[in-house]
């Protein structure tokens, strides 16, 4: 267990120290690529690793070459301990603001000065926080594809396959810590990756391991029912985002209170979504989102204007906050942070553009969240709507530590008075004193002659005040299940035990499946702590604008146990690369041979033997 520790947690460094300057054998350089197909249920997928030595004289000092093929998985959470109470932010006895938060950095000479020092330690106090990180090794594959010391005079490529048992594993995202100028407060995260390792071993006995590229796994699901025939509807009462209702901070406390005191929550309109989606909540990738949403408001001191939809994909850190409930945080609720984007071939058009240019030549990410935004009258409470869900959306699908989750967000904007609006801001400080009012009229004829005349507005579109935000934004979301490649085989859940794993072999070889045995390995404490418990921060909110703008990154430096999961490339982009080519044929001729023996090699079914 104390090597795998060692190998699953520090590999990294390790592998990115090897790849880019090995001296194991003097100036010996290696380097390895694997093209591969992605992962599938009950699928052979072929791939090639290339091994490139450099310089000249080092092309004998390669004994080996094996590749691994490995699943792991990554979790960490930081909790507040049982009965900890953390310390009030006290006015400062100093109620001088600085200059160097004045002006650009959004301060007021007027603004109350508190003293955030013993809040801010806190956060990096371990008598106040419990924080875990632990790494899942799913499984883990190997084969031996140079031996016997080859000549590595030229790079050399190895066909391999990888058979995949009749099993759904999850599907891999790219997962991207953003930097912050605040500490870390409760926090989750989690991650997974399939990275190939090339294991090297050289004349002298010297062995390390180079990151040779990561892929995915494409899950499948079984085929839905068929549409009920009637639309589907349901409703959904929007309101406001309140996660950082929780903190405490002094100018949350005051936003909060001014916003009661000027704009009383039950003096308050309600707003009630209506949505009907002609096919049902049972989505797949490329699919139209055909419905309507209606809103329906009582009576009060607010009217609606605009309304948003957006389908969005989010990860539910399931593993967190069981960890958090346990240790007694029952007010443990992790944002709802968006997800990464998927391992796929579909945001890499531009390298595969035609001589005709109709291929974009520049980097044109496919959207992950579309969405559709139109205003909405008294005389017209709803929006018809058209959403495409996006070809790459990751399917639902619940992983060891967090799971996949798909949404159709709705974002109402929401306007009050004038009144309030001086009410909560002054008229100095009022983003709406001098403007018009903006509740919407009835004549739509009339709001679009007016852009006319303005010189921002589109042609047909109907005039938006600038300046003037007197608007809150009201936020509600209905589940949408986006399935897999639809499949009438069954198979079987990676989490139930006993099952069998990937297994990567010579093309020629016959198939083996052997029964995985995830191990889990606790991250060192000071490790974690290090990286969830840094005093780096404040949450002062001049200070951390300050922070901001010289681009203290916390994150960029902290020690990332999963960093290495999407080392190197992406093995399916390369895979395509290779595939294209051919078509193309700008392959040579003896690649082109070589291509055809190997797919010879292990043209036909293998036979699957699970051995426990």
């Amino acid at each position: 267990m104390k090597n795998f520790a060692t190998t699953a947690l520090l590999v990294a460094s390790v592998a990115v120290r090897a790849r880019s300057s090995s001296e194991v054998d003097a100036d010996c350089k290696v380097q390895a690529f694997v093209r591969a197909e992605d992962l599938a249920p009950d699928h052979i997928s072929h791939g090639d690793l290339r091994i490139k030595v450099k310089p000249a004289h080092c092309a004998d000092r390669v004994a080996s070459v094996a590749l691994r093929l490995q699943l792991d998985e990554f979790g960490e959470v930081k909790h507040l301990r049982a009965g900890a109470v953390l310390p009030e932010i006290e006015m400062s006895d100093n109620q001088t603001v600085s200059p160097d938060f004045l002006g650009f950095y959004g301060g007021s000479a007027n603004d109350i000065v508190y003293d955030y020092g013993a809040y801010d330690r806190a956060m990096s106090d371990p008598a106040f926080w419990v924080v875990k990180a632990e790494e899942r090794r799913a499984w883990s594959t190997e084969v031996v594809l140079f031996q016997n010391n080859p000549n590595f005079s030229k790079p050399m490529v190895a066909a391999f396959i990888v058979a995949s048992p009749a099993v759904n594993y999850p599907p891999a995202v790219k997962n991207y810590r953003g930097g912050d100028s605040q500490p870390i407060r409760r926090h989750a995260d989690s991650h997974l990756g399939y990275h190939y390792v090339a294991v090297v071993e050289f004349t002298n006995g010297t062995t390390v391991e180079l990151p040779a590229g990561h892929t995915t796994f494409v899950p499948t699901s079984p085929p839905p029912p068929p549409p009920p025939g009637v639309p589907f509807s349901w409703n959904v009462t929007l309101g406001e985002n309140k996660v950082h209702e929780e903190l405490d901070l002094p100018q949350d406390k005051k936003n909060l209170a001014d916003r009661q005191r000027c704009l009383p929550e039950e003096l308050r309109s309600v707003f009630v979504a209506e949505v009907t989606l002609e096919e049902g909540n049972v989505v797949r990738g490329g699919q139209m989102l055909r419905g309507k949403v209606t809103v329906h408001a009582t009576n009060g001191s607010t009217t609606m204007s605009d309304i948003r939809i957006t389908f969005r994909a989010t990860t539910n850190e399931h593993w967190a906050t069981a960890q958090a409930v346990t240790g007694g945080d029952d007010k443990f609720e992790p944002s709802s942070q968006g997800l990464g984007r998927p391992v796929c071939v579909d945001e890499y058009a531009y390298v595969f553009k035609e001589k005709d240019g109709t291929t974009p030549s520049v980097w044109r990410s496919p959207s992950l969240s579309p969405s559709l935004q139109s205003r909405l009258r008294v005389a017209k409470p709803y929006f018809d709507f058209e959403l495409e869900v996006p070809k790459s959306a990751v399917p639902d699908f619940s992983a060891f530590y967090s799971s996949v989750e798909n949404w159709l967000e709705l974002r109402l904007d929401v306007l009050y008075s004038q009144d309030a609006d001086i009410c909560m801001n002054g008229v100095d400080g009022s983003r709406c004193a001098d403007a018009e009012d903006e509740n919407p009229t009835d004549d739509a004829f009339e709001k679009t002659e007016e852009g006319l005349w303005d010189s921002h507005t589109p042609v047909g579109q109907a005039v938006e005040p600038r300046n003037c935000r007197r608007r809150l934004y009201l936020t509600g979301k209905v589940r949408i299940n986006v399935l897999g490649n639809i499949s009438t085989q069954s198979v079987d859940h990676y989490l139930k035990s006993g099952l069998p794993s990937p297994v990567i072999l010579l093309p020629q070889a016959d198939v083996v499946f052997a029964v995985a045995h995830p191990a889990t390995i606790v991250e060192p404490i000071a490790n974690t702590s290090a990286r969830l418990l840094s005093p780096q921060g404040t949450f002062d909110p001049h200070q951390s604008r300050l922070n901001f703008y010289n681009f203290t990154r916390r994150a960029a430096r902290a020690p990332g146990p999963s960093s290495r999961y999407n080392g190197g490339s992406y093995t399916g982009l390369l895979w395509k690369k290779k595939v294209v080519a051919m078509e193309r044929g700008i392959l040579l001729s003896e690649a082109a041979e070589f291509e055809a023996e190997a797919q010879g090699e292990i043209g036909g079914q293998h036979a699957f033997v699970v051995t426990p």
